[in-house]
C-alpha cells in the first residue's frame, strides 16, 4: 500500500483486521524484510499490522536528501496522519524505536501504546568503535540467513544514506524522548543480546520482557513475540 508523502511515495506491507486496533511496526537500520512474519504474526492474533518503509530504504521511494533519526519520525507522524490512524500501537525495533519513541512523544493524541524492541543505543556504547564492536559480537549470535535476507536490502539504501542514519543514531539519546512520552510503553530484549543490556532496557522502563535464547534480531526467530506481549498486555 502507497501512501504519498512530502518526502517521497512510502510503501507498507500491511495484513489483517483492526478488530483489536492498528499496530505500526517501524524497522531497523535499512532492513525491513525480517519483520514481515511479524506483520503476519500480528494478523493472525486480531490486529491490523503496518510495515512502512522509511524513505530511502525497502519499497519506499529515495527522498531527496538522507534522514536521520528526527526526520524519518517525522515522517512517520505525516504518514500517520494520512493515514487517518488513532489509539495506535506503534512497534519500534533497533534503531527503530528512536523513531517510535520520537513518534510517540509528537503526537500522544495519536500513538495509545508503544512498544520497544531491542532499543538502541546505550550510551556506554555511542560510539562508532564500540558500537561496531557490539554489533560484531551479536552477528555470531544470530543465524547466518538472517545476513543473506538483509543484504540486499542493504544494498539497496546504500552506503550513504547508512552511514548518515547510522551516525544520528548513535547521536541520538532515546532516553531523553521518553521522558515526554506519556503511554504505556514496553520493552522486549532478547537474552542474548550484547546490544541492549539487560540494565540499559531497565533504564528505559520498568516493563520489560526478556526472550530466553535470542539475540538482537530476536523477531527473525520470534516473529510471534510483538504479539504474544500485546495479548499479554490486554488480560493484565
Amino acid at each position: 500500500m502507497w501512501t504519498a508523502t512530502p518526502l517521497g511515495n512510502v510503501h507498507a506491507l500491511t495484513a489483517g483486521s483492526p478488530d483489536r486496533g492498528d499496530v505500526v511496526i517501524l524497522p531497523g537500520l535499512g532492513v525491513s524484510v525480517y519483520l514481515r512474519d511479524s506483520v503476519s504474526a500480528l494478523a493472525g492474533s486480531g490486529f491490523r499490522a503496518w510495515l512502512p518503509d522509511p524513505p530511502g530504504f525497502g519499497d519506499s521511494e529515495d527522498p531527496p536528501r538522507h534522514l536521520g533519526i528526527t526526520q524519518l519520525a517525522a515522517v512517520a507522524v505525516d504518514w500517520l496522519r494520512r493515514r487517518e490512524l488513532s489509539d495506535v500501537t506503534v512497534i519500534g525495533h533497533s534503531c527503530g524505536t528512536q523513531v517510535a519513541a520520537h513518534v510517540a512523544a509528537t503526537v500522544p493524541e495519536v500513538v495509545g501504546r508503544l512498544v520497544l524492541g531491542s532499543p538502541t543505543v546505550d550510551p556506554r556504547y555511542r560510539t562508532w568503535p564500540k558500537a561496531v564492536l557490539r554489533w560484531m559480537r551479536d552477528g555470531k549470535r544470530e543465524p547466518r540467513s538472517l545476513t543473506r535476507t538483509q543484504r540486499p536490502e542493504w544494498r539497496r539504501a546504500g552506503p550513504a544514506r547508512l552511514l548518515h542514519l547510522t551516525n544520528s543514531m548513535l547521536a541520538d539519546a532515546v532516553e531523553t524522548t521518553l521522558r515526554r512520552v506519556a503511554c504505556p510503553t514496553t520493552a522486549i530484549r532478547g537474552e542474548r543480546d550484547p546490544i541492549c543490556t539487560p540494565e540499559w532496557v531497565r533504564h528505559l522502563t520498568p516493563d520489560v520482557v526478556e526472550l530466553p535464547g535470542l539475540a538482537h534480531a530476536f523477531p527473525y526467530q520470534a516473529p510471534s513475540a510483538f504479539a504474544d506481549v500485546l495479548t499479554a498486555a490486554e488480560r493484565s
